[in-house]
């Protein structure tokens, strides 16, 4: 049985905007989390999935399986955001990140927590970052990550692992300060 996101990806390849339209909003509220964590400003997140949207239409032919199609839109969104970080910075845009959550009751403990989770996140190397960032904000599996950073599955275990490690390091680090 042929799942809808293949039908859709099928479809949207035979020029169906409708059904590419339908694909994006799929991923949509993830590569918006995504671009969100990495450019850390509300207005140039929006800008880099429109752009990595309107990339992804345009060169839909240029991809063979349906199974990657997320990670080309994810692979495309860090290079769109890879290039509008030369340009300049940012501030900080923490809601966005973690609308999944519910929010307790203590919002200044929340907005600190966020911005110590920034800092640390920042500490990472940009593979480092990138890595944990599909894994946690996007739900990708090794798998579909290797796809995105051109790295084994294998390889992308070692670094998400060391990689967490060194964010509990940094936050245990602030914790005792």
């Amino acid at each position: 049985m042929e799942s809808n996101e293949k039908r859709l990806f099928k479809a949207a390849r035979s020029g169906n905007a409708d059904a590419f339209g339908a694909l994006y909003a799929l991923y949509a509220q993830e590569l918006y989390r995504y671009a969100c964590a990495i450019l850390r400003d509300r207005h140039t997140a929006e800008d880099a999935v429109q752009e990595t949207c309107i990339k992804v239409y345009t060169n839909l032919k240029n991809i063979q399986n349906p199974d990657a199609v997320k990670a080309y839109f994810f692979k495309t969104l860090q290079n769109t955001a890879k290039t509008i970080l030369r340009r300049g910075t940012f501030t900080v845009c923490g809601d966005e990140i973690s609308e999944t959550h519910p929010a307790p009751d203590n919002t200044e403990t929340l907005a600190a927590d966020r911005t110590d989770l920034q800092r640390a996140l920042m500490r990472l190397s940009e593979e480092e970052r990138q890595i944990v960032l599909l894994s946690a904000v996007a739900g990708f599996t090794s798998k579909e990550i290797a796809e995105t950073v051109d790295l084994t599955a294998g390889a992308v275990r070692s670094k998400l692992s060391r990689s967490l490690e060194k964010l509990r390091t940094y936050l245990a680090e602030k914790e005792c300060v």
